[in-house]
């Protein structure tokens, strides 16, 4: 009866061991890899001979990937056929922890003596290359070669609490926050500057516009997606403007005269209600804007 305990034991801690190394699929080392993707959204997808696929729900080891070349990536795909949360990579001693969210990668924690800062460049038809310090993609540039545009870049900048991504393609800049929400876009001309932008909260309700119109440059303040105030300036004074169910309820105008700033306050009709200077303020009922 001893002897048998000694023969059960071993046995099922072997089966114990095959039960979880079964959880796991191992792929085809020369047909699968784990690919980053080459667009500024950075989504993690798993490549088939050269050809994005997507797997059946489980638990796959990929052979090959993008950030440490032949080694053993731990994935998980949902439902969807898309890599689902953190996975680990591990080769030769050393071990990374993938953070993913949202189906788009976030960071990489390498677990080495070696320095975590590090860059890795692929080329194709187009040119990535990315730099990591600490682990995490401090910036990336991608740049496309297309003979009727020439040479053009997107560049992707990473922070504590958001990136920013320049792109050359549409003459843009945009802000994100690390959940890839729109926080910030504008419109570049020729020469990198501002023309128009937007602002946006955490909730993707527009907070601010600017744009210019005949000269002149407006700045349009929102609240919960209504506009209630503009500002600008036009033939040296400063105007604004309130509104209410985007309608116009009063402007006001500042002037600078002979040192002193005259304050002219219209309802929507252009009535003056009030004018004011430096000493002193009375009511009005001119028309005059």
């Amino acid at each position: 009866m001893l002897k048998l305990k000694f023969f059960l034991f071993p046995c099922i801690a072997l089966l114990g061991q095959i039960a979880v190394a079964q959880e796991y699929v191992r792929l085809d080392k020369d047909r699968y890899q784990l690919h980053l993707s080459e667009s500024p959204k950075d989504t993690i997808n798993i490549v088939e001979q050269g050809q994005v696929t997507k797997l059946k729900q489980g638990k796959y080891i990929v052979q090959q990937n993008q950030f440490m070349g032949p080694s053993n990536a731990f994935i998980a795909v949902n439902k969807d056929g898309l890599v689902d949360g953190n996975f680990k990579i591990e080769k030769e001693g050393k071990r990374a922890v993938v953070q993913v969210r949202h189906g788009v990668m976030q960071q990489m924690d390498v677990q080495t003596d070696a320095t975590l800062d590090f860059q890795y460049t692929i080329t194709d038809t187009s040119s990535v290359q990315r730099d990591f310090r600490n682990g995490k993609i401090s910036q990336e540039k991608i740049v496309i070669y297309q003979p009727n545009i020439g040479k053009k870049k997107v560049l992707k900048t990473f922070f504590d609490s958001y990136y920013t991504i320049e792109n050359e393609f549409d003459h843009s800049k945009s802000e994100y926050g690390l959940d890839n929400k729109l926080l910030y876009k504008a419109k570049l001309d020729c020469v990198g500057q501002v023309v128009e932008s937007k602002s946006f909260n955490r909730d993707g309700q527009l907070l601010k516009h600017t744009y210019k119109k005949d000269n002149i440059n407006y700045t349009d303040l929102y609240q919960h997606n209504n506009l209630v105030e503009r500002l600008y300036k036009s033939n040296g004074s400063s105007y604004r403007e309130y509104f209410k169910n985007q309608l116009l309820l009063k402007k006001i105008v500042e002037k600078k005269r002979n040192g002193q700033v005259e304050r002219y306050v219209y309802n929507a009709e252009g009535k003056l209600l009030e004018k004011s200077n430096g000493s002193g303020s009375k009511k009005g009922d001119e028309n005059n804007v």
